[in-house]
């Protein structure tokens, strides 16, 4: 583990030090445009179920500043951007918890994000760009899209991705990917989490039936290596995923559908029947009023469906998961934002004889006092049902913070 981990490292300086010659090769800082923009959040949560347990339920309050910084600098063909935040949580129980092991307070730390990336126009036909993301958090949500976990284990992720994307011309394009992500368990968190790597390779051929509709065809290979620790044996595995997807913009709309094909080869399969093949599938409509809103739109809506197996299964916790997706906005007087937004997902489980259904519902408005300050209040419940004992849970919310954005340099 430790060699890999230095071996990416090595690879990722090498690239990010070839990538940023070509944007000083290719650019001239005279007629570009520079973004500085430092901005601030505080805030106030109450949760009645703070550890999503069934049985160990009491209600947490949660108090955290998050300054940060957007920095950015684009010319006509090349663009860098870093944004990074840093949020300090602090919890604290309202219930009485004296015989509790696991006081709230005992969870405080502070999280880290930095978002960082680069891209050139190489040529009329050729795209050359690099991407990573860095944060230190204990939301298992952050691990991957269809989590069903609740743990607040602290851990490292970094996913870093160097791309190219050649077009042949109006019709035809071919893009290559390469992602490297490693995920690392705080020491802390004794027998808490598995760390691992994983490596994957992207290969998408596009193919533009028009200005509004296109076709591509999406092939990824990944292979997950986890370190086994004490308490841990999850088995490694290798994936092949193939998917051919349709996108289609229809006024101010995009739809998308996609279905493929995955395999998973495990190798010490921990499955009642071996390795994993299915069929796999999304759907998706996206859209905003006016389409080429800078800031807030006027109105906006988000909706997906999908069904695929989840990435990241420390414990040999893989299943299958049919997942709903909505989003809706509305900015009303052009003043208060209203969001409302909630999400559905099956999982049923590959390795032992266990379904959840998990779902989530908030209503949230924020209030633009001006260009720089916003107050937001938002309400949301949480629940989990599961055929398993012990795995069911549900979850109230209410949250206010306080926004500051200023924009030094956008020029």
């Amino acid at each position: 583990m430790i060699f890999k981990y230095r071996m990416s490292i090595l690879l990722r300086v090498t690239l990010l030090s070839f990538l940023v010659s070509l944007f000083f090769a290719t650019s001239s800082f005279a007629d570009g445009r520079i973004l500085i923009k430092p901005h601030i959040e505080t805030g106030w949560q109450r949760d009645t179920n703070f550890h999503k347990s069934d049985t160990n339920t009491k209600t947490v309050d949660t108090y955290n500043v998050k300054p940060g910084i957007e920095l950015g600098y684009t010319t006509g063909k090349s663009l860098v951007s870093l944004d990074y935040w840093f949020n300090v949580l602090e919890y604290d129980d309202q219930d009485n918890v004296s015989a509790d092991p696991f006081k709230a307070g005992d969870f405080d730390y502070i999280e880290h994000m930095a978002d960082f990336t680069a891209q050139t126009q190489f040529t009329d036909h050729l795209l050359i760009g690099l991407d990573n993301f860095f944060q230190k958090t204990s939301d298992p949500a952050n691990a991957q899209a269809n989590s069903n976990a609740t743990d607040r284990f602290k851990y490292i992720m970094n996913r870093f991705t160097p791309r190219l994307l050649y077009n042949f011309g109006n019709k035809f394009g071919l893009g290559l990917k390469y992602t490297n992500l490693i995920t690392d368990y705080s020491d802390d968190d004794v027998n808490e989490g598995e760390d691992s790597v994983e490596n994957r390779g992207t290969f998408t051929f596009y193919y533009y039936l028009n200005q509004k509709t296109s076709f591509d065809l999406d092939y990824q290979y990944w292979n997950r290596d986890y370190d086994n620790n004490a308490s841990f044996r999850t088995s490694d595995y290798d994936s092949n995923q193939v998917m051919l997807n349709l996108t289609h913009q229809f006024n101010y709309l995009s739809f998308t559908a996609g279905a493929g094909y995955h395999a998973r080869e495990f190798d010490t399969p921990p499955l009642k029947s071996g390795d994993i093949e299915q069929f796999v599938w999304k759907l998706s409509v996206s859209g905003q009023n006016p389409p080429d809103a800078e800031g807030i739109p006027k109105s906006s809506i988000y909706l997906s469906l999908g069904s695929n197996l989840n990435d990241s299964g420390s414990g040999e916790t893989y299943y299958n998961s049919t997942r709903f997706d909505a989003q809706v906005t509305h900015l009303f007087m052009e003043k208060i934002n209203c969001t409302l937004a909630g999400w559905f997902q099956n999982s049923d489980y590959e390795t032992e004889d266990r379904e959840d259904d998990r779902w989530f519902m908030s209503a949230a408005a924020d209030y633009l006092i001006n260009d720089f300050f916003s107050l937001g209040l938002e309400g949301g419940f949480e629940e989990r049902d599961s055929n398993k004992p012990g795995k069911d849970f549900d979850n109230k919310y209410i949250q206010f913070n306080v926004k500051f954005n200023y924009n030094m340099g956008d020029k």
